[in-house]
């Protein structure tokens, strides 16, 4: 390794021009070179010309032939699809959709760099056929508009060079090419048969191979935090190289295991990130938080937008300061609570209580955004998208470090980009500017540059050229290494296989990757292998390129990340599992929450003082047409509306007689639904609810016909109730007395009622609370629901109501109670819950119900965080 570093700095310290194979290259050229020349005890030196062979092709021709301008990679891709979209053969042949471009376009790269020569038409596909027609348009346009296509350059420099007409270099060095493609081999051919003295680095042979362990871990996950792992033994200042044939793949689980072991503390929201690896694979610009920020503000169009879009928008840093955002989102729960789906920007201006600088900001977006339907060009758009985010104050909030400086300026960088499409897009609409600027943002790859690590994270090209004291090669199972081949449908596959094309072929894979495995192999003394069992729900087996080495499975348990340490670490006050909090005489005033804290307290008593006492409460989720809780509402209110008319069965069967009860119905499904915000329902949705109410009533009245004489007592009666020393309000929707004079507690149900008359924790204990209340025969649920109306309930006799059992005669399936003593069990068992409140009982114990698990429906789990209980003792 040291050898071929000293060769390369002794050709760049004679000024030889070094040509790589990628920026990544260059960069860690030069920064050996200016690291030797500092060792050496230099203060300045001449910059070496270190850049990747592309770029030196481009720099070459703009700088000797600058009359003709280089098309940017924006106009060529702006300039391919519109020819795509145009084509009027397209529908015919049935290839167009999203991506049907792209990969076209790949395909032309691939005929460019490659010399490929497609056959008569008659020996192509449909695809083929149609490519052809888009490059020979695509060239046409080009030549009119009067640039030069980047992907001709190589061809076009080669002939330059060979009549010699650039000037060329006495000696050059290409770095880092594993192969060449015939466009590149023209351009170095041309250089050599000028006089050019051409080497290559770092040469042939591979040179002696490192040590090999190959590891098999359980999955992908273990894989990497072993990787990491692994790194913290190394020694401090060796230069480490993690390479993945699937970087892609693992990128996202290397970011966050490599975070949490080799920079613990990053995984807090209010620490500085360090640079301790470095990734080489970017990711999409519109993925850069800045600029998906700036993406989701020029999508935003002036009428309704879903409050999820709009959220995304107002809750960015980058928008809104931290006060500013708490306004917006207690607006965001307020709109969520009222199941509203959709709202603007300019009721969000009027109702969020921003402050007067925000709210200017806010009217001036309104403003911006009139007359959007009007059709401009690029360049118009691009400048006034640009003032847009200025006048509302994008970005003022906070203050750039480096990695968003550069977002930034890859931003700017595409709207002058976008800006330049005037010629090949013409006028467009505000929408479709937004559109295509988005679309641009994703098909650019953008990395930050950061500070150098000595963990570099590489994909097996990027790796080209670079030595390590320590390499980990990642994810090398047999499907992964050889890659699988993946031609491209617009190339006929033994077109493809006769220039050998890249992904053509599994023959052509192979030797790519022994060759790229060969390289890897010589580029550090010690080289760890590994691949997971598991992925995908596949088994997996080790890359066949490692046949022959014994496979080991050695773990590393030892960890620094904080989910296993944070008890060492910190301080933290510790509440024993258990330990009661009780409630103060003062907070006992403040107590609101009726019989929903005895409810609380039986299912869960973490609930219960989670929400009745710390007042924590679950971010609603709009619902698509009426939420249900508004439907239970509509029906109370219509079922209280029809009694306070029909008072009991004699006064119901007159109605009946008289041919009434059909139109009183309705009136009663009308005044419900006046009562009931039933935004943003269309009138046919509010035409559908009053339909599906009616219906619900009648199916009610027929069950009701069933019973015996009965009058309803009394409607909503609000109490108060002492649950042990808790006095709560109770209000019963109704009560009964039928012809004997017994009295029975109705509560309706519009949703699943699951009734446990025995149980010390009941899961809807609101007919033991009732039962204090009185001297009751019966107490049951309502249900009433379309097809679905019954009693659930329990009477002291049978035939109290349609469908209900008695006790009497049934006490052997109530543990031997007769109803007095059953309802002396109720009252001690409400009398306890309460009990339980006020001592503090607030453990995190939720009822074993497996047909309706309580915490699927808290809507506090992240705040107990039971879901994480049960894996405390987990590494990763």
């Amino acid at each position: 390794m040291q050898k071929r570093l000293d060769e390369i700095s002794s050709a760049i310290s004679r000024g030889v021009p070094v040509l790589t194979v990628n920026a990544r290259l260059s960069r860690s050229l030069l920064s050996e070179y200016d690291s030797r020349m500092q060792a050496s005890g230099l203060k300045a030196w001449p910059t070496p010309l270190i850049l990747p062979f592309s770029s030196w092709l481009s720099a070459l021709f703009e700088e000797h032939i600058p009359d003709e301008p280089l098309l940017g990679p924006a106009r060529a891709q702006a300039l391919w699809e519109k020819i795509v979209s145009e084509d009027k053969d397209l529908p015919e042949a049935g290839l167009y959709n999203s991506g049907a471009a792209d990969t076209a376009f790949e395909a032309y790269r691939l005929i460019k760099e490659y010399g490929v020569r497609l056959p008569e038409d008659i020996y192509l596909t449909g695809e083929a056929r149609a490519l052809k027609r888009w490059a020979k348009a695509y060239e046409g346009e080009i030549k009119r508009l009067g640039f030069v296509d980047r992907l001709a350059l190589p061809q076009r420099l080669a002939v330059l060079i060979k009549a010699k007409r650039l000037p060329v270099p006495e000696e050059a060095v290409i770095a880092g090419f594993d192969e060449f493609t015939p466009a590149a081999s023209a351009v170095i051919e041309a250089l050599e048969q000028n006089g050019v003295k051409v080497s290559f680095w770092p040469g042939g042979g591979g040179g002696t191979k490192g040590a090999v362990t190959v590891r098999a871990y359980g999955d992908e996950v273990e894989e990497v935090v072993q990787a990491a792992r692994w790194i913290r033994t190394l020694p401090q200042g060796a230069r480490i190289g993690i390479i993945a044939p699937e970087l892609n793949r693992y990128r996202d689980i290397i970011n966050r295991e490599f975070a949490a072991e080799l920079d613990p503390a990053s995984v807090l929201l209010s620490s500085d990130k360090r640079a301790v690896f470095n990734i080489s694979l970017g990711a999409p610009l519109s993925e850069e938080p800045l600029v998906s920020s700036a993406l989701a503000i020029l999508f935003v169009n002036g009428g309704r937008e879903d409050v999820d879009k709009l959220a995304s928008v107002f809750m960015s840093p980058y928008l809104l300061d931290e006060r500013d955002r708490l306004a917006f989102s207690r607006l965001d729960a307020e709109l969520r609570r009222e199941n509203r789906l959709k709202s603007s920007l300019n009721d969000i201006r009027k109702k969020a209580g921003f402050g007067a600088d925000l709210t200017g900001r806010l009217g001036l977006w309104v403003k911006g955004l009139s007359g959007t339907g009007k059709k401009a060009l690029p360049s118009y758009w691009a400048h006034n998208l640009s003032g847009l985010l200025k006048n509302i104050g994008w970005l003022s909030p906070i203050r750039l470090n480096s990695v968003e400086f550069q977002a930034l300026k890859a931003w700017n960088s595409l709207l002058e980009e976008f800006a330049g499409l005037d010629d090949i897009i013409g006028s467009i609409p505000r929408a479709e500017a937004v559109s295509r600027i988005f679309s641009i943002a994703g098909k650019i790859m953008h990395q930050a540059e950061t500070p150098g690590s000595r963990v570099q994270v590489l994909g097996l090209l990027e790796s080209a050229g670079l030595f390590f004291d320590h390499v980990w090669l990642l994810g090398c199972h047999e499907f992964a290494l050889p890659s699988q081949p993946s031609p491209n449908p617009f190339i006929p596959v033994f077109i493809q296989r006769e220039y050998n094309l890249p992904r053509s072929s599994h023959e052509r894979e192979l030797r790519f990757s022994k060759s790229t495995v060969d390289r890897i192999l010589s580029s550090a003394p010690l080289v760890e292998v590994s691949f997971p069992l598991r992925a995908d729900d596949k088994e997996l087996k080790a890359s066949p390129l490692f046949k022959g080495c014994e496979v080991s499975s050695p773990k590393i348990d030892s960890t620094s990340r904080l989910k296993d340490d944070i008890h060492s670490r910190f301080s933290l006050e510790k509440l024993e599992e258990g330990e009661r909090i009780p409630v103060g005489p003062e907070e006992k005033k403040s107590i609101r929450g009726g019989t929903n804290i005895i409810k609380d307290q039986s299912i869960c008593p973490f609930k219960a003082f989670a929400t009745h006492r710390l007042k924590a409460a679950s971010i609603e989720v709009p619902e698509l047409g009426l939420p249900y809780s508004k439907r239970g509402t509509i029906l109370h209110n219509a079922l209280r509306l029809f009694w306070e008319k029909a008072e009991g069965s004699e006064r119901l069967k007159k109605m009946i007689e008289a041919g009434e009860l059909d139109g009183y119905i309705k009136e009663t499904a009308d005044k419900a639904l006046k009562g009931i915000d039933l935004f943003p329902l269309s009138e046919r949705f509010m035409a559908i609810e009053r339909e599906r109410c009616e219906s619900v009533i009648r199916d009610w009245v027929a069950l009701e016909l069933k019973r015996g004489p009965f009058k309803v007592k009394t409607m909503e009666l609000e109490t108060k109730i002492d649950a042990g020393g808790l006095v709560i309000t109770g209000r019963l929707d109704r009560v009964d007395e039928d012809g004997s004079g017994r009295e029975i507690v109705i509560d309706y149900k519009s949703g699943d009622v699951k009734a446990d008359w025995l149980s010390e924790r009941p899961r809807e204990p609101q007919l033991f609370i009732y039962s204090l209340t009185g001297r009751y025969d019966a107490i049951s649920f309502a249900r009433i629901a379309p097809g679905e109306c019954r009693f659930i309930g329990i009477s002291s006799r049978a035939e109290l109501l349609p469908g209900i059992k008695g006790v009497e005669g049934n006490e052997d399936k109530f543990n031997g109670m007769e109803w007095e003593r059953l309802m002396e069990f109720w009252k001690g068992v409400i009398e306890r819950l309460g009990r339980d409140f006020l001592e503090g009982v607030c453990s995190i114990d939720p009822i074993d119900a497996k047909d309706q698990p309580p915490c699927l429906r808290c809507g506090l789990t992240t705040l107990c965080r039971i879901g994480g209980m049960e894996d405390d003792g987990d590494e990763s």
